[in-house]
């Protein structure tokens, strides 16, 4: 999946994020690894407590902002993954798992600004507001702006070209640009990771939008320590697909897979996942290259 088309949207782009403990690292890479359905049904089973539990408080800003987080990961990283592998082989399953993502993007949509609302009251005024306005968010927002962001991706990407959804780029840039200005750093660099792609995808892309992407991956090699197999990626699928640059895209892939994906234990999980997927990557490699 690449950016070439800019209602294609990264599938396990906005996956590069979340921190866990060393030992939940641990296990969920075993897990993935021998146990992969096991795995997805208990990420399943989580997610749908989760969304039970923020359906009976609907005032509580952290239930609202947990159920958002694990259902954006839970179909992130199975089922907008699953839909895009199976999209090659079999179009019409595959939008049907395309549709079931879209689904419960729009709950995760949801949920998330529900929470965001709870904290800041004119949060939608701002949200939906093309004109200048401000609201001053806390710098420890920035992880519910990132997961709002990481909603809208998804339910653009999962609805295969609705406009009623690629209408609403605009706010995914509003929620990283306000997030990066907050705590640029947060999650090793995850926000400019996150405009590697979004300054190629923009509906305002600017003529130079190539070193504006590779500046904000300079800018996520810094913040992660060269730990992070993310935007290696990211500049392979956004930067060197779109340029057609078969050698620098293999290049990126090939400095990913040589990371120790157990080196920073926060990365350690999306590290290993990502892995998997610069493989896939150039195992298809002729799929993306004309």
């Amino acid at each position: 999946m690449s950016f070439t088309n800019r209602n294609n949207f990264l599938p396990l782009f906005f996956f590069t994020f979340f921190s866990l403990s060393c030992s939940t690292s641990s296990f969920s890479i075993f897990a993935l690894n021998f146990t992969p359905e096991l795995a997805q049904k208990t990420f399943h089973r989580n997610s749908i407590r989760l969304e039970k539990k923020a359906i009976s408080r609907p005032n509580d800003s952290k239930a609202l902002y947990n159920a958002s987080k694990n259902l954006t990961m839970y179909t992130y990283g199975f089922l907008m993954d699953e839909a895009k592998k199976i999209s090659m082989e079999d179009y019409k399953e595959g939008l049907k798992i395309y549709n079931e993502a879209n689904s419960i993007f729009k709950r995760s949509i949801l949920y998330i600004e529900k929470s965001i609302q709870l904290d800041y009251k004119d949060y939608f005024t701002w949200i939906n507001n093309s004109q200048p306005s401000s609201i001053d968010f806390k710098k420890e927002s920035s992880s519910k702006l990132y997961w709002a962001a990481a909603s809208y991706a998804g339910a653009i990407q999962s609805s295969n070209g609705d406009p009623n959804w690629v209408v609403q780029l605009p706010r995914i840039g509003k929620l990283l640009e306000t997030g990066l200005e907050l705590y640029p750093e947060w999650n090793y660099g995850a926000f400019y990771t996150a405009m590697i792609s979004y300054s190629m995808i923009r509906h305002d892309a600017s003529p130079n939008k190539i070193d504006t992407a590779k500046y904000y991956f300079n800018k996520a090699l810094e913040a992660s320590d060269l730990q992070d197999l993310s935007p290696y990626i990211a500049y392979a699928e956004n930067i060197a697909l779109y340029q057609q640059n078969k050698n620098e895209f293999t290049n990126m892939l090939y400095s990913a897979l040589r990371i120790d994906i157990n080196a920073n234990p926060d990365l350690s999980l999306v590290n290993y996942i990502n892995r998997g997927r610069a493989n896939w990557l150039l195992d298809n490699i002729d799929e993306f290259f004309y």
